[in-house]
């Protein structure tokens, strides 16, 4: 497997994994785990499991074009693809700067239209400190938690 494009694609748009919708996010949880089978598996078993990857590694490309196509700055993916360099493996990803602050967080998060169905563990992973109850207010929005069973919030506005 020559390029991992959707590692590219994302790179490019300067998008977290944690911030695409959970499907997608399993999706490359998938394909993460399949690659590293690459060092395990035979020769004879390798092409097979690279014509997964390649077909995998499109879809999740085609996901993330589908839902965020209007919201990218380089959303023309062939175009994208040409520039970057062949890949033969995948970095380990350094972590990226994040917001200051809950407030900030919670605004880049509005900002994406990333409001409904979050995770608790998304906003640890995003670096939110503040403890989130049924209804949390920090700053200017309020942290609404959907689901009994699941930790599950939204975001919105006041």
């Amino acid at each position: 497997m020559k390029k991992i494009e959707h590692q590219v694609f994302l790179k490019n748009n300067k998008l977290d994994k944690k911030l695409l919708l959970q499907p997608i996010q399993e999706k490359i949880e998938i394909f993460d785990r399949m690659h590293k089978l690459l060092e395990t598996v035979s020769d004879c078993e390798k092409g097979s499991l690279y014509e997964q990857l390649e077909e995998l590694d499109l879809e999740i490309l085609e996901d993330i074009d589908e839902e965020y196509a209007d919201k990218l700055e380089f959303n023309e993916i062939e175009d994208a693809l040409e520039e970057q360099p062949e890949l033969e493996k995948v970095a380990p990803k350094k972590e990226a700067a994040k917001p200051a602050n809950d407030e900030a967080i919670l605004e880049e998060l509005v900002r994406m239209g990333r409001v409904r169905n979050i995770a608790g563990s998304t906003f640890r992973d995003l670096g939110v400190k503040t403890q989130l109850g049924w209804n949390t207010v920090i700053g200017k929005y309020r942290v609404v938690r959907t689901s009994v069973f699941r930790y599950r919030y939204e975001v919105e506005r006041i």
